[in-house]
């Protein structure tokens, strides 16, 4: 869910590099973060929690100039990887506009790309969103590396929509910048009908619907006399209306597998795993500070003050309402003359009356006399 602001002109589309652990997502912000030019892109944060793992996420945002009209600012996501990580995980697509899915080439990793595509798939389809409708490209990582998979067997296992596909080794910086410009398109390709006029969208004829594509099925058995030709593939999609995107990189000595590797100064954020979802959205939220101020109020979390509050209340019973009186009048105490007031759920007064207690009516205790009084609704004269 893109953040748009319609009085300033800009909005921020948020992408996460999802795939299973050691894969390469993190290898790849660092090396976006280390080759794009400080003025383009903001600190990069991580978040820890009480696990012994110090890097859950990553966020990443980058100015990619105008787009229709809107100043574009992307957020870059990382998740956890390893499968004890599924909360994490779906806490951080929550929101998602777009999707680099990480496969790792190494043949021993083969199951566990899949895995973690159907983990993708599910994590999606729990927040009401399917994965066909959600801009999403393929990295083929560690391409330099021996025993690999082939691009065909990974497209086999993994490309189940025909999305776009990048062959990559984030470690040298191959391209990353490639799938990063790839899932951008895609992203704002999306974006830009949400941000189209309504005259505009009623101008415009509608095209008629692209008949829906079979599902593959197996082949007839027949013989090979009457064997009928195999039906021509179904044509590619039309690609989307080109989007110019551009990274203002930065001139360096450093080689691209030295970018890569070499760790951004992080800003840490310590929390709970508990609190995870709040601490994201707060930190979103003043990253997107620039952007929303102009629109949004400010928030202020009192997730601490309340948790406070609760412990205290569950500890401490509501204390009973104490009238002090000298003791020299409780010794010959007789009766006791009160005035009752009922007020209404606004405060107001409702009701007021005077009202008398026998000494027999009172009972005694060790911290002093307690009176009970029973209401009950006045009985109208007939």
């Amino acid at each position: 869910m893109a953040f748009f602001n319609y009085a300033t002109m800009q909005m921020a589309a948020k992408v996460v590099y999802y795939g299973p652990g050691l894969c390469g997502k993190t290898t790849n912000l660092q090396y976006i973060y280390n080759k794009t030019s400080p003025k383009s892109r903001g600190e990069m944060v991580s978040l820890e929690t009480e696990s012994d793992r110090t890097l859950f996420f990553d966020l990443l945002p980058l100015e990619v100039g105008v787009i229709a009209g809107f100043k574009t600012r992307f957020q870059l996501y990382t998740v956890p990887g390893q499968v004890f990580y599924g909360e994490t995980r779906r806490m951080v697509l929550k929101g998602v506009d777009g999707v680099v899915f990480v496969a790792d080439s190494q043949r021993p990793m083969r199951e566990a790309n899949i895995e973690s595509l159907k983990d993708l798939e599910k994590n999606l389809q729990d927040m009401g969103v399917n994965l066909a409708d959600v801009p999403l490209v393929l990295q083929f990582n560690k391409r330099d590396l021996p025993s690999l998979l082939t691009v065909e067997e990974l497209n086999r296992d993994l490309n189940w929509c025909d999305w776009s596909h990048f062959s990559a080794s984030a470690v040298n910086g191959m391209g990353v910048f490639d799938t990063l410009k790839g899932i951008s398109r895609l992203t704002l390709h999306a974006l830009k009908g949400k941000l189209a006029r309504p005259a505009e969208t009623v101008a415009q004829p509608a095209a008629p619907p692209a008949p829906a594509a079979p599902l593959p099925s197996r082949p007839a058995e027949t013989s090979p006399a009457t064997a009928a030709p195999p039906p021509p593939p179904p044509p590619a999609p039309p690609p989307p209306s080109a989007v110019e995107v551009e990274f203002a990189t930065l001139v360096t000595s450093a080689s691209d597998k030295e970018l890569a590797r070499r760790a951004p100064k992080l800003k840490t954020v310590t929390t709970t795993s508990l609190r995870v979802a709040s601490e994201l959205d707060r930190i979103r939220e003043s990253l997107l500070g620039p952007i929303l101020s102009s629109s949004r109020p400010k928030v202020k979390d009192l997730t601490p003050q309340l948790d406070d509050l609760r412990r205290h209340s569950l500890q401490h019973a509501p204390a009973e309402p104490v009238l002090e009186v000298p003791p020299e009048v409780l010794q010959g105490l007789d009766s006791l003359g009160l005035r009752v007031m009922v007020m209404d759920a606004g405060g107001r007064e409702a009701f007021a009356g005077d009202l008398a207690v026998r000494s027999e009516e009172l009972q005694r205790t060790g911290d002093g006399w307690i009176v009970r009084i029973r209401l009950a609704p006045k009985q109208e004269a007939p």
